[in-house]
């Protein structure tokens, strides 16, 4: 018998070796052929001699193989100074021997990491009945698995841990990228966790797996669950961890199930829609455009969508709004098959793209440049009917509106292209310029505006009434009159009236002012970790990461992830984004200066290494009052706007970048400046000659 202090753990996952339980140390490597023999007793159990030479030498004389296996026997007991395998006519293994695959098989067993497949590191080609054992003992551990992680998500959400079910969750699908049960365990993991965003992105992460891997779409089930998800229809098990001081907020006030109180409007889309007509949604901030715009595209079936945004600082970057959406709609078509020429265009605003093409000097390049952003909608659209949905317009900038138009004015009287068109933006909010765009397209008959106006008292009710907060209910009268009809300001009175806990309706003056008092209020709750993550991702505004908030603010990414965690459960933050513009904004306003002046210029030198657009790194360092670092970086934000002839955005930071020399009493710096302008006026003179 072997003794027990010399006992053995084998590992068959992964690369197999033999280790001593009592000297770790003592690791020795397996050679196939033993390793084989090794995980064939492990697994199987007792197995005569001679059916172990049949798999081992198949083709091998009975006589010479019966010695082959005593000389492996041999040379293990020299390895390893005991006797693994023990017995006549019948061998097994010691009884002392561990083994790392026999957990996998257990069901009661928790999940652990992964180690690799089965004899992961052997070559069995030549051993074809060996070959199909090892894929069938693969199978079977995957199943077990599976149902290890089945058992352990069942246990978190039992308990209320949604926390650990995304933990295992991720854990799982890590380790069978290709199993739907694994993405639908971490889709309902990830909503129970209360960040429905990231919900979303585990059922997009299936489909393009499937889509790429095996050329399949997901299971009715699992789309069945993304749309339940998507519309806030699904059960949820509520998070037993501790919160910040307040009452936890039901997801549904994140997003209420269904819409109410539209049924006017949605009348008025749908005959536009009958019409062939571009639909154009406005209303005051709050008021449910981009809700209703949502809700609309997922009623039109067989549709495909593209979603763009305008976003808070787009404004300050030339192409800001198309670079970033014309980015997501390359990731969301992968398999897109563009031209290198339009490639090529397209990294002019899309750095990683590639080598983009010389500064453009004439209008020829411009129209070029716009033409490829036109020849990749053209071919999405070829794969079927498109609908382009714009929200946000008042904070695009003007140089992607003018390419937006170009591209939309490409499709006029193109019957061939199935292409529709849905705007969002505030009222009597628009610059200049989008304005009389959008007045000229009105009075061509192309496209329709719609204004979305207060919900009435008895909408507000039933609105409340599907928010799942009992104290709401009961003051739904109140809340009509003081929130007057504005959906937001509904919404943020009802989160405060959970975290106070207190059901007090607290009368402020007007939607205006009262969204923004209500949110402000709510920030008052939040920890002081929590508040200094929202300011910098304020500051940072149009597009940020965990990652520059971390670096923004100087501090670890744990940190800032531990944070982050806390404003996703007080709907501050919804993923890497602000729950709603309006909460951004309330942030932004309600920093003190001091406090702002440093995040903007922390922010500045975190997007400067980062390699981000010159206009908006000038942007942060003006709006840190830091004159000496903003005037060099509105030179290049000038340089870069001349690169894509933009005229009018360079002539904007010259001007500024003279005007800061100046103040700063640096004379060769103005006149340098000075000089650029005069070398741009005569450029603009020559091309429109």
């Amino acid at each position: 018998m072997l003794d027990s202090r010399f006992a053995w753990r084998l590992a068959l996952l992964g690369t197999p070796s033999l280790s001593s339980l009592t000297m770790p140390e003592s690791r020795v490597s397996l050679e196939r052929k033993t390793a084989t023999l090794l995980a064939y007793l492990a697994m199987e159990g007792p197995t005569s001699r001679a059916r172990l030479v049949e798999l081992l030498w198949p083709e091998t004389p009975a006589g010479a193989a019966r010695n082959n296996l005593v000389h492996l026997l041999r040379r293990l007991r020299d390895a390893v100074g005991a006797e693994l395998v023990e017995g006549g006519e019948v061998l097994s293994l010691h009884e002392s021997v561990s083994v790392d695959a026999r957990s996998e098989l257990d069901p009661a067993e928790a999940p652990r990491a992964f180690a690799g497949g089965l004899l992961e590191t052997v070559d069995l080609d030549d051993l074809p009945e060996l070959s199909e054992w090892i894929l069938a003992k693969r199978e079977q551990i995957a199943v077990a698995r599976a149902r290890q992680y089945e058992a352990a998500l069942a246990r978190a959400r039992a308990s209320g841990d949604a926390a650990e079910a995304v933990s295992l969750a991720e854990r799982w699908v890590d380790l069978d990228p290709l199993h739907e049960v694994a993405y639908r365990a971490l889709m309902q993991a990830y909503y129970d966790l209360g960040d429905r965003p990231a919900a979303l992105r585990a059922y997009h992460r299936c489909k393009a797996v499937l889509a790429r891997e095996l050329g399949t779409d997901p299971s009715p089930e699992t789309h069945a669950l993304a749309r339940d998800i998507d519309r806030g229809t699904l059960g949820r098990v509520t998070s037993g961890r501790a919160g910040h001081g307040r009452g936890r907020l039901p997801l549904t006030v994140l997003r209420p199930p269904t819409l109410v109180g539209r049924e006017d409007v949605w009348a008025k889309m749908e005959e536009a829609w009958a019409n062939g007509l571009g639909i154009m949604l406005q209303g005051d901030p709050g008021s449910g455009k981009s809700r209703l715009a949502q809700d609309f595209l997922r009623s039109r079936e067989g549709h495909q969508i593209l979603l763009f945004q305008g976003r808070p600082g787009d404004v300050d970057v030339p192409y800001a709004t198309h670079a970033r959406n014309y980015r997501q709609t390359l990731e969301a078509n992968p398999d897109l098959e563009l031209p290198e020429w339009v490639v090529r265009e397209l990294a002019r605003m899309i750095p990683e793209l590639g080598e983009a093409p010389p500064p453009m000097a004439t209008e020829a390049d411009k129209r070029r440049f716009y033409e490829a952003q036109y020849e990749v909608v053209r071919l999405v659209a070829e794969r079927g009917p498109l609908i382009i949905c714009t929200d946000d317009v008042q904070f695009m900038d003007e140089p992607s509106i003018e390419a937006g138009a170009y591209v939309g004015s490409r499709f006029w009287g193109d019957t061939n292209t199935l292409l529709r068109c849905l705007y969002c933006h505030r009222t009597n909010a628009l610059p200049p310029y989008s304005a009389a765009l959008l007045d000229s397209m009105y009075a061509a008959g192309v496209m329709v505006p719609i204004e979305l106006p207060p919900l009435s008292d008895a909408a507000v009710s039933t609105l409340i009434g599907e928010l799942d907060v009992a104290s709401a209910v009961s003051a739904a009268s109140e809340i009509a009159r003081v929130t007057r009809g504005n959906v937001q300001f509904v919404l943020e009175t009802v989160k405060n009236m959970v975290e106070r806990g207190d059901g007090d309706v607290r009368p402020i003056a007007g939607p205006d002012e009262g969204v923004s008092a209500m949110i402000q209020e709510r920030l008052t709750r939040l920890s002081q970790g929590a508040l200094q993550a929202a300011r910098a991702a304020a500051v940072l505004r149009r597009e940020f990461s965990l990652e520059l908030v971390a670096q923004t603010l100087g501090i670890g990414l744990l940190d800032t992830a531990n944070a982050w965690e806390e404003l996703e459960d007080a709907q501050v933050v919804s993923g890497e984004a602000f729950s709603h513009d309006l909460v951004l904004e309330t942030v932004l306003s309600s920093m003190p200066a001091s406090v702002r002046r440093v995040l903007h210029r922390s922010a500045a030198r975190v997007l400067a290494s980062a390699g981000a657009p010159p206009a908006r790194v000038a942007a942060q360092y003006q709006e840190g009052e830091d004159a000496r670092q903003a005037a060099p970086w509105l030179v290049k934000a000038a340089e870069s706007a001349l690169a894509n002839l933009r005229f009018a955005e360079a002539h904007e930071a010259y001007t500024a970048a003279a005007r800061t020399y100046a103040a700063l009493g640096d004379a060769v710096g103005e006149a340098s400046v000075r000089r650029a302008l005069e070398a741009l006026a005569k450029r603009v003179e020559q091309t429109a000659s």
